[in-house]
């Protein structure tokens, strides 16, 4: 099901205006805020899905922090070569010394490497990543390009909203410019606080809640205030 404000539109035109924005964004580029008290695996299969399917022929970029499992978020049969897949592994600018002394988790991939400091230099790695994806694509196709951005919290932990706010803005607009799709993981309700802070940088409100023994979400699009019905996410 789909809702519109306080409109009279019927259901059925809600529905088309909601998919015709979907595939718009698809075209376009899109930014994705996905939100939601829940478990942290929850997220990992939401954004696995939102990473696209192993036929697909996506170009993948996953920011994620040192514990988070790249298995969760990968199908085993997606190519994990550098041309296909990469992965950052982000410490924050007050970590790295500690990460530095302590080695850190062992990186045993080509496809895979771990970025310290600060906010400005992961968004330096996170573009040079997109260039060079357009690059040997020879110019990366709608939606080819698919990103997921895990350590919005530590940033927050550690960074002024206001500079956090002009990255995500800086990356997300790159992002766009490649027609690709980013989904940004932010820790809590819709309504908090942050959130409404950081929501128009998005183009689409991803909720995520558990029902139950049943894991669901629901999607909301900014610029036509049209919004899904909550549906099962599947695994």
């Amino acid at each position: 099901m789909v809702s519109r404000g306080d409109t009279d539109t019927s259901a059925a035109e809600n529905t088309s205006s909601f998919q015709l924005r979907l595939d718009d964004l698809k075209r376009r580029g899109s930014a994705l805020l996905v939100v939601g008290s829940v478990p942290r695996e929850l997220y990992s299969r939401a954004s696995k899905q939102m990473l696209g399917a192993p036929a697909e022929p996506r170009r993948r970029l996953a920011v994620l922090n040192e514990s988070a499992s790249v298995d969760t978020r990968l199908h085993p049969s997606i190519n994990r070569s550098p041309e296909w897949t990469r992965v950052i592994r982000y410490t924050t600018l007050e970590r790295s010394a500690a990460a530095v002394a302590s080695g850190g988790a062992p990186i045993q991939s080509a496809y895979e490497r771990r970025v310290n400091g600060g906010v400005g230099r992961l968004g330096a790695e996170i573009a040079e990543d997109i260039d060079e994806y357009d690059r040997l694509a020879d110019g990366l196709s709608p939606a080819e390009l698919r990103v997921a951005f895990d350590t919005l919290p530590a940033l927050l932990e550690n960074y002024e909203t206001e500079e956090v706010f002009r990255f995500l803005h800086v990356m997300t607009s790159h992002v766009r410019a490649q027609k690709g799709m980013i989904h940004v993981w932010s820790p809590g309700d819709r309504d908090d606080e942050i959130n409404r802070m950081l929501t128009p940088l998005f183009d689409a409100i991803v909720e995520l809640d558990v029902d139950g023994p049943s894991a669901r979400q629901r999607w909301h699009l900014r610029d036509i205030d049209v919004s899904s019905g909550w549906f099962p996410l599947e695994d």
